[in-house]
């Protein structure tokens, strides 16, 4: 049975100077290994990425890692990230992006 060392490999991503800055207690390869629903209370005080991370729990995302490469996403996942995306704009009321709103016969009476 072989172990990597985990500080051995967050330095073969990050330099020394990049791991020795932490915000709350953690560098960025710690945040970078949290899922989401982790990241959800240690951003709690920070509103936009709050916004972010709480869309894409509630599209059913909770369990990914927010370093996770998309790549390693399936394409359900891939359109979950997508959708959540979109759905955690902060909305200007200037356009409808429904996709109602692309339906022939479709108005919109604002």
């Amino acid at each position: 049975m072989s172990m990597s060392c985990v500080t051995c490999a967050k330095e073969n991503v990050y330099n020394r100077e990049t791991l020795e800055v932490h915000f709350k207690g953690k560098s960025i390869a710690d945040v970078l290994e949290m899922t989401v629903e982790e990241a959800l209370g240690f951003f709690s005080e920070m509103s936009r990425i709050q916004r972010k991370l709480q869309t894409l729990f509630d599209v059913g995302m909770g369990y990914i890692r927010l370093g996770q490469q998309a790549t390693t996403l399936s394409g359900g996942e891939a359109q979950r990230v997508k959708l959540s995306t979109e759905l955690s704009k902060v909305g200007t009321g200037k356009r409808c992006t429904s996709s109602m709103s692309r339906q022939p016969g479709f108005t919109s009476k604002m």
